[in-house]
């Protein structure tokens, strides 16, 4: 049962004091994990941001803000981010059984998807904004 499925000799970038070491796990994990948590927290300082600048004009702009994003935060970008989190689950065991053909089918089925969920959740505000453009 101590015998590993790949021996040494078949694992080249097998290094074993980093792998028994706690630091030398944190540091690949941390590795991959890093550039995701740089951009998480971009996104959200983003709107942070946001509301810092228009703050500065007033609690009612500041209040009316708030709701607008976190509106928009429940409404709109909740349900792409699982449209599209959906979308890399599937496009990541298509390319693994290489079925190429299956990872185009469905890249473009989420795009009309989107399209049509965009479309729909605009026609129900298109008027006013319509309206607020050409005035």
């Amino acid at each position: 049962m101590d015998n590993n499925l790949l021996g040494k000799e078949e694992r080249e970038d097998y290094h074993e004091e980093e792998d028994r070491s706690f630091g030398g796990e944190v540091k690949r994990v941390g590795s991959i994990a890093g550039p995701l948590v740089a951009v998480n927290l971009s996104q959200y300082f983003l709107q942070i941001i946001s509301l810092m600048m228009v703050g500065h004009l007033g609690q009612l702009y500041l209040s009316s803000s708030a709701i607008a994003i976190s509106f928009s935060a429940v409404t709109g970008f909740s349900l792409v981010y699982g449209m599209s989190t959906a979308l890399e689950t599937l496009n990541g065991q298509a390319y693994g059984a290489e079925q190429y053909q299956r990872l185009g089918i469905q890249t473009y089925t989420a795009l009309f998807g989107l399209i049509l969920f965009f479309n729909h959740s605009f026609g129900s505000f298109k008027h006013k904004a319509l309206r607020f453009l050409c005035s």
